[in-house]
């Protein structure tokens, strides 16, 4: 199955400052992908680099085979794009914008476009100068998902969303996932959204890829062990994979990166211990990665 998006060694400066470090990933047909990432990590550059708005250094970005910014003609046909601040026609009545970006796609979902609008409580005659930041921001969404694209790349598309559009946004992303097999590449700073409509998270730090994988599979590897022992433990004592180590009581609470790596049997045998162990959030490894 060929990649969706294909990105090698990407490398991107500005000036002196190198923000994209040998970024790394495919993304596949179908995927729900969140990007995560504190400011400053590359999240934005990366998705304009991938969309051919910025000009990289090294590596290469490829979406549906065509190589940023390259694009045919087709693949732009295929990729709905919403950018953090949305960048719309002030002038224009959104009925006018509608029908303005109707005009450059062959195929307009109008069932769906009416429906969001009715949702979203967006008249077809207010001017878009006097519409809110959040009103702006489910228009740019509109017209991103108007055309059906086969590729969806969305940076931080909810941030000026109050919560109850937010998930009615979530929600529809979720069904056009089932519906249609869209793919999906989502930024956010919100976890516990991307946690609703994301199966796989890719996470930026300091402009390299720290993680790429099932969400699940990330909650597995990074656990809290409670270690309750006849003894403290030893100050030299380690375990492959520690992040922070904390007395708490008569407890030693160690946060580790890679459970599967560690002997828990050996550890109760060795300091005659009970040992618990406790599974983080998505927000609280998110947390403790940028620590």
């Amino acid at each position: 199955m060929n990649p969706v998006i294909e990105v090698s060694q990407l490398n991107k400066k500005y000036g002196s400052v190198e923000v994209l470090k040998g970024v790394d990933f495919t993304i596949t047909p179908g995927s729900v992908v969140g990007l995560l990432g504190n400011n400053g990590a590359g999240k934005t550059t990366l998705i304009q680099a991938m969309l051919g708005f910025e000009d990289t250094n090294f590596g290469y970005c490829k979406i549906f085979g065509d190589t940023s910014p390259d694009l045919s003609a087709n693949t732009k046909h295929k990729i709905g794009y919403v950018p953090q601040e949305a960048e719309l026609l002030p002038w224009m009545k959104i009925n006018q914008i509608i029908d303005y970006t109707r005009s450059f796609y062959q195929h307009w979902d109008e069932k769906l476009v009416s429906q969001l609008k009715k949702q979203w409580q967006l008249d077809n005659n207010q001017i878009i100068e006097k519409l809110s930041v959040g009103q702006k921001q489910k228009l740019a969404i509109i017209l991103a998902l108007g055309h059906s694209p086969e590729l969806l790349i969305l940076d931080e598309p909810v941030a000026s969303l109050d919560p109850s559009s937010r998930r009615q946004f979530i929600r529809q992303l979720i069904d056009i996932n089932i519906d249609k097999g869209n793919t999906i590449l989502f930024s956010t700073h919100i976890t516990s959204d991307l946690e609703r409509v994301a199966a796989d998270v890719l996470i930026l730090k300091e402009g390299k890829n720290y993680y790429q994988g099932g969400i699940d599979e990330l909650k597995e590897k990074f656990i809290k062990i409670y270690v309750k022992s006849e003894r403290p433990l030893p100050e030299d004592f380690h375990v492959p994979g520690i992040r922070k180590r904390q007395r708490i009581g008569g407890h030693t609470m160690l946060l580790v990166e890679d459970i599967a790596r560690i002997n828990l049997d050996a550890i109760k045998t060795t300091y005659q211990a009970t040992i618990e162990t406790e599974q983080l959030s998505l927000e609280d490894i998110f947390i403790e990665v940028h620590a």
